[in-house]
């Protein structure tokens, strides 16, 4: 599935087509705290289980990690 943008309706609609990948498998998602990641009032999948991110770390979160890498790596040049 391929997107432009995100938001909490894609989100879901991603968690349950995850759901569907190997459905014996129990999938343990690690998540920011962005507002789409949000699943208050949603069922999750059986087999999808979120672990939140305390907020205002992002030392925990791997992407925050890549854009650091890339920051250094490109920062002062024009890509």
């Amino acid at each position: 599935m391929t997107i432009d943008g995100v938001c909490k309706v894609f989100f879901i609609k991603y968690l349950e087509d995850f759901s569907k990948h190997k459905p014996e498998e129990l999938k343990i998602l690690v998540v920011d705290n962005a507002a789409f990641h949000s699943t208050k009032g949603v069922k999750l999948p059986d087999n999808i289980v979120l672990l939140n991110i305390p907020p205002y770390c992002p030392e925990l979160n791997s992407a925050e990690k890549i854009w650091q890498w890339m920051k250094k790596k490109y920062g002062n040049e024009n890509i």
